[in-house]
């Protein structure tokens, strides 16, 4: 069985994962949310062990970001606050299961397999498509003409939102906030050097380029 422990408390991440792998499971630790995400989204885990409380991306975000991406992944979300509302917010933002620390790990075993016993719908490829240009969002794979592109993990993430909102606008800081949060500080230009890149890769020559600007506001990508 495949776990994905996302937990960047060093001490319990490490003596979870020995407890986990004496029990027969083999663990990927990720130590922040965008990691973690990255690893859910690109990977079979046969369940998701998962902090709230993460660096660059909480636990919530990035439950609901995988869910929106298709992930089915059983997910057992782990946080130091017992509050009524953040056990809401959990399971709201698509988690299986809560458990708050502290926990006795005998607990945390049982709710682990409490859930790989329960049955969730199978993983299934879900690909976004438009024209000859296709992702395949749980392989983390851009075709086009059914041939595999090679693109960074930004150049997917940008091509993926403009497949799935394909025929509307995308302003800049929508763009922005999804591909890096509250990292880019309102700054357009690292957007502006990223749909060149791509434009370089899905470009045909004399032809219309397949990411459009809409002068004044964003990018987007025109439905066939």
């Amino acid at each position: 069985m495949r776990l994905l422990l996302v937990e960047d408390d060093p001490s319990l991440a490490s003596s979870l994962r020995r407890a986990l792998e004496a029990q027969k499971f083999a663990v990927t630790m990720a130590g922040d949310g965008d990691r973690g995400l990255d690893e859910l989204c690109g990977n079979d885990y046969q369940l998701a062990i998962l902090d709230v409380l993460l660096p660059k991306r909480d636990g919530f975000s990035v439950c609901q970001e995988a869910r929106k991406q298709g992930i089915t992944t059983p997910i057992l979300m782990l946080t130091a606050r017992d509050a009524v509302t953040d056990r809401v917010a959990g399971l709201n933002s698509g988690a299986d299961d809560y458990l708050a620390k502290p926990f006795a790990f005998p607990e945390l075993l049982a709710r682990v397999h409490a859930l790989l016993r329960r049955p969730h719908q199978d993983l299934k490829p879900r690909s976004v498509s438009v024209g000859d240009l296709s992702v395949d969002v749980l392989r983390h794979q851009a075709l086009k003409r059914g041939k595999t592109m090679q693109l960074t993990k930004t150049e997917y993430r940008l091509l993926l939102y403009l497949l799935e909102n394909a025929g509307i606008v995308l302003t800049k800081d929508a763009i922005l906030d999804r591909l890096w949060g509250a990292e880019h500080g309102g700054n357009s230009n690292i957007l502006e050097v990223y749909v060149k890149m791509l434009r370089r890769k899905l470009d045909e020559p004399g032809a219309p380029s397949f990411v459009r600007t809409v002068r004044g506001v964003g990018y987007t990508v025109d439905k066939p």
